[in-house]
């Protein structure tokens, strides 16, 4: 299934699991008003006990101020829990004990796993997540968790850390990333945040049973107790049944997409053994995939294994998941790598990170020269990264200067990288934008931009996107004001004066796109357009990508042409240049970005048929269309690696490290 059915298909999951949770609340207002009613029947009115569920419409005010209690706790519980997910992954790594892992980390198990989250990353074409390893847990096991790719994290537990050779990690990271792709996290922080809400309702009743009196009072005192008491049991039940469908759906769910992950990460790798191992090892060693921490079972959805044990299973069972990868899977495999582990003399840590760091990685197709792109290639791409890609971030990531590797992962030099990469090279422009820069931050950022703006420049089109995508994890430490100040200015460079380049403009828009959703994802629109609903906005796109990749008149009008007949538009008057085109183009995209998942799929095709109606695609227009697309929320792999119609320079070789 490719990215943009995927994500229909999770937006009409949604609304169907909004529906059922809306049933389920409905459901269980109503058990409880009965049990108030009756309970409030029973206190004022003891005779009349055995009529009062015959009885409930004489107590229209008790039933509406239940309602209302009962879904103010279920709602407010829900929206607090959700609203703390919100925050990003790494506030659930680090409630379940994560460690952050740092770009500039000595220790070579946690450098090559970062390692491998860069080049998957860069790969897929999304910001880097923060990386966590959780230190006591001995089981197999790891996590995606987060709004969206901006602010989402990727943990591993020690045991994964230091069990698992490159290849084996590289596929569990790779099947945490098909999470991170495809929108299953967003799904699955509302999953946690409904059925906290479902959860909190037997808490309350549950510490009302807790802090009941005892006994004495009088025999009427003594009554109302039990009473209460009744009340609060029958409440505490009516959470615990309305938990427990919850769960069930929530784990038939789970069980669905962690199927289409391991088919995703087996696509990111190439080589099926390498999750296929990862599983075997998880059933071999003693501790499994258990997870200790005491909050495992609200996140045991979010897993790469199962984590605690549950009476509805969030993942298919381990043997079906491992023959779905290799047929001829046979349980008795497991006592022969349980031996095989017991029996092997492994090598210093160090010795063996660097070893398979430099074994591990996929090596590039002999045949990555000139190649081709269709329109339909390239939107198959969308969030479909293939081993190729990898190959090619991790060139990538190695051909960046040490300068702009080591400012990535300092949290004040990876701000002033921030903005370096979204500045015009033309000189004018430039001491324009630095100037207003130096203004807004002061000289301390002025001096830390002008250290970093000769190797910035030195940046070729196809380095530019991986140095932008590799800060976001030392973004992240800073705090919340910092970054609100750093979209302002980055807001800023927006609004003044245009850009020379439509690809300088690409990257600023890139940036603050990300730097939102980071941020606050909530300021990201969630109503769904058509692409009849967008077509000034569609038009001002194809307008300003033909102008800029067409001097020509004629060719610009070509370029035009060919990308309203993808849209199956009317060309009209043809071809219009927009004066102030930066202003038009940012408010084009903002509204774009709401397309519905087929429309999305349509207009990438039109970009591509757009810059290519030539039959020629160049790297740096390749990497427009690749920022273009990533502001639109559809990820796009290195091109110049792909396979398809246009020609498109490939990857050079990668040195081995």
């Amino acid at each position: 299934m490719d990215f943009f059915r995927r994500q229909a298909e999770t937006r009409r999951l949604s609304r169907w699991l909004v529906f059922l949770f809306i049933v389920a609340v409905a459901l269980i207002i109503l058990a409880v008003d009965l049990v108030v009613v009756i309970a409030v029947a029973v206190l004022s009115e003891p005779e009349s006990a055995a009529l009062a569920g015959e009885s409930v419409a004489h107590y229209p005010g008790t039933i509406f101020v239940s309602s209302i209690v009962v879904l103010a706790i279920i709602g407010i519980a829900s929206l607090v829990r959700t609203s703390q997910l919100s925050q990003g992954g790494g506030s659930v790594a680090q409630a379940l004990g994560g460690t952050r892992v740092t770009g500039d980390t000595g220790d070579p198990l946690r450098r090559r796993l970062m390692n491998v989250v860069e080049e998957i990353a860069i790969a897929s074409g999304v910001p880097v997540p923060e990386v966590y390893v959780l230190e006591r847990e001995s089981g197999i096991n790891a996590f995606a968790a987060g709004d969206n790719p901006a602010n989402a994290a990727v943990a591993v537990t020690r045991g994964a850390l230091t069990s698992l050779n490159r290849a084996e990690l590289q596929g569990v990271i790779a099947h945490e990333f098909s999470h991170i792709l495809n929108g299953d996290m967003r799904l699955s922080t509302r999953l946690i945040g409904w059925l906290f809400g479902l959860l909190v309702l037997s808490m309350i009743a549950r510490l009302i049973l807790r802090h009941a009196p005892r006994g004495g009072g009088g025999r009427r005192g003594g009554g109302a107790v039990v009473v209460v008491v009744m009340a609060a049991a029958a409440i505490l039940v009516l959470g615990y049944i309305g938990l427990f469908f919850g769960r069930l759906i929530q784990a038939a769910v789970s069980r669905k997409r962690e199927s289409l992950a391991d088919a995703s990460a087996i696509q990111f790798t190439r080589d099926p053994s390498g999750l296929r191992n990862a599983l075997v090892k998880i059933g071999a060693i003693q501790a499994g995939s258990r997870i200790r921490e005491a909050d495992a079972e609200e996140v045991a959805h979010l897993l790469f294994a199962p984590g605690v044990a549950r009476a509805f299973q969030t993942h298919p069972p381990l043997v079906e998941r491992i023959r779905a990868i290799d047929p001829g899977f046979q349980p008795e495999e497991f006592a022969a790598m349980r031996r095989h582990l017991l029996q092997e003399q492994a090598p210093e840590p160090e010795a063996a990170a660097a070893s398979a760091d430099r074994s591990g990685v996929p090596q590039p197709d002999a045949a990555a020269g000139a190649i081709l792109l269709a329109p339909a290639a390239v939107a198959h791409l969308v969030a479909n990264p293939a081993t190729r890609h990898v190959t090619a971030a991790h060139g990538m990531l190695l051909s960046l200067p040490a300068a702009i590797r080591q400012a990535a992962h300092q949290p004040e030099h990876a701000s002033a990288l921030f903005l370096a990469l979204a500045l015009d090279r033309a000189p004018e422009a430039r001491g324009r934008q630095l100037a207003y820069l130096e203004q807004q931050c002061g000289a301390g950022m002025r001096s830390r931009l002008d250290g970093l703006l000769p190797p910035v420049d030195a940046l070729t089109a196809a380095q530019r996107m991986p140095a932008l995508l590799q800060l976001f994890p030392a973004l992240q430490q800073l705090g919340r004001g910092e970054r609100l100040a750093l979209l302002r200015c980055i807001n800023g460079l927006l609004t003044r004066e245009g850009p020379v380049s439509i690809f300088a403009y690409a990257l600023r828009k890139l940036a603050q796109v990300h730097l939102y959703d980071e941020v606050d994802p909530r300021l990201r629109a969630r109503i769904s357009l058509s692409l009849a609903a967008a077509k000034d906005e569609l038009r001002t796109l194809l307008s300003v990508l033909a102008v800029s990749g067409s001097p020509d008149e004629a060719q610009a009008q070509l370029a035009w042409a060919a990308g309203m007949q993808e849209l199956q538009f009317d060309a009209g008057d043809g071809l219009q240049r927009i004066a102030n085109w930066p202003r038009q183009l940012d408010a084009a995209l903002n509204r774009l970005d709401r397309l519905a998942p087929a429309a999305k799929e349509v207009l990438v095709r039109a970009l591509v048929r757009t810059i290519s109606h030539d039959q020629r695609m160049t790297i740096a227009e390749s990497e427009l269309l690749r920022a273009i697309c990533a502001t639109l929320h559809c990820p796009l792999p290195p091109l110049g690696v792909a396979v398809g119609g246009i020609t498109v320079p490939g990857a050079a070789s990668r040195p081995d490290s």
